[in-house]
């Protein structure tokens, strides 16, 4: 799903289905799924390896290039090691640097990013993308919750109470989906790369 389809799959979930009285605003609902779209790519983030060149003499790795990146992972260099030869590396204020110096030729730098969900495309795997939705509706109720205490509703006390009761059910299974893909994530980067001594 893309944006716009995750807005219209959300709405389903919290009955604002009527395009002429709608509860949510589009940007509301928006801003939810990114909101989680976030808060999943710190629990799954998106794997990615490149191949940066080195600068001769330097210990700086120009990673400029790294779209939405959160992490760095390893950085392996020189390149065709066996096994494989991985740097001791600091990440700081968007730099990166290694403990060796380059000679101009690629090092590999294996790195985490934020997923990304727009009108056009997602990069949230389909069988996560429920997640997203309990997760951005959870949200939206909890607010609608808060929002209408004290306030005059057609629903009155009732409708405050059943925004909160929902929305703290949509949570807790937001939260059980976001620990269970956390943990398969955990293990499957763990077997990924071995590390230098």
């Amino acid at each position: 799903m893309n944006l716009v389809e995750m807005v219209t799959r959300a709405r389903e979930d919290l009955k604002d289905t009527d395009a002429l009285n709608y509860i949510w605003q589009d940007g509301e609902i928006q801003s939810a799924i990114l909101r989680v779209v976030d808060e999943y790519s710190l629990h799954a983030p998106m794997q990615h390896q490149d191949d940066i060149a080195t600068t001769d003499g330097e210990t700086e790795i120009d990673i400029t290039s790294l779209e939405s990146l959160l992490q760095v992972e390893s950085l392996e260099f020189p390149l065709g090691q066996n096994p494989k030869h991985l740097q001791h590396i600091e990440y700081w204020a968007g730099r990166l640097y290694m403990e060796d110096a380059g000679d101009g030729a690629d090092a590999r730098v294996r790195w985490l990013a934020k997923h990304t969900m727009d009108p056009e495309d997602t990069t949230i795997p389909l069988e996560h993308q429920e997640i997203i939705v309990l997760g951005a509706t959870g949200y939206l109720a909890m607010s609608a919750s808060a929002y209408t205490v004290d306030r005059a509703t057609i629903a009155g006390h009732w409708g405050t109470i059943s925004y909160k009761e929902w929305g703290t059910e949509r949570f807790k299974r937001y939260d059980q989906k976001l620990k269970q893909v956390a943990q398969g994530n955990r293990v499957t980067r763990r077997t990924l790369y071995t590390q230098d001594d």
